[in-house]
């Protein structure tokens, strides 16, 4: 999987969901893979872009990460293997398979790992789990996301959950549309992209 800087955009988030977003976060699945987190810095930009998110935590981890590039790039590395094993296990149940073990061994281990961070808080009287820089450090993003993986998993939701019809995306996404029939990951993008190709293939014959 080739590293590539990435600037990233509105339009990169149309999973539906922040745990569908991270996967997102390598485009042309299917054909050439390119990873867009090649930093611990893109990690930030994405987590600012999706909005889930304080600016005041993610501002914390950059300090954190110029004085310990070591632990961010280590830091990253777990996140990477998180959103891997999420990937693979949203592709398996996108096409009517269960998830491997080692796949689900490696979201069991994410999930005890944020727990031992995770802290209960009350919050207009009902209790939340939250992660905080203090507790999870570097780890916060991949904590986070954690939680919204798990959540994700269980979700009736997941009936709706597709892979992107189109070529060079592979992008998992929550389809919200009323029919149920939803191929493409944004039909500005990957389903403009087809209709152009159906359109020259017609013209070729």
């Amino acid at each position: 999987m080739r590293l590539q800087h990435h600037d990233f955009r509105p339009a990169d988030l149309v999973g539906g969901d922040p745990a569908l977003d991270l996967v997102n976060t390598v485009t042309a699945r299917d054909t050439e893979p390119r990873d867009w987190l090649d930093d611990y810095a893109a990690l930030l930009r994405w987590a600012q872009r999706s909005g889930a998110f304080a600016e005041a935590d993610l501002s914390a981890l950059q300090t954190q990460a110029a004085q310990a590039p070591a632990k961010a790039a280590a830091a990253l590395a777990r996140c990477k293997l998180l959103r891997e094993a999420l990937c693979d296990a949203l592709y398996a149940l996108a096409h009517g398979r269960e998830p491997s073990q080692a796949d689900l061994d490696a979201l069991d281990q994410a999930r005890l790992t944020a727990s031992r961070a995770a802290r209960l808080v009350s919050l207009d009287s009902r209790l939340q789990t939250q992660w905080t820089v203090q507790r999870s450090g570097l780890d916060l993003i991949a904590h986070t996301l954690t939680a919204y993986a798990i959540e994700l998993l269980k979700d009736a939701r997941l009936d709706r959950l597709r892979v992107c019809d189109g070529r060079d995306c592979g992008w998992v996404f929550l389809d919200t549309s009323k029919s149920g029939r939803r191929r493409w990951c944004d039909m500005a993008t990957c389903g403009n992209v087809a209709k152009a190709r159906r359109f020259q293939q017609k013209q070729r014959e």
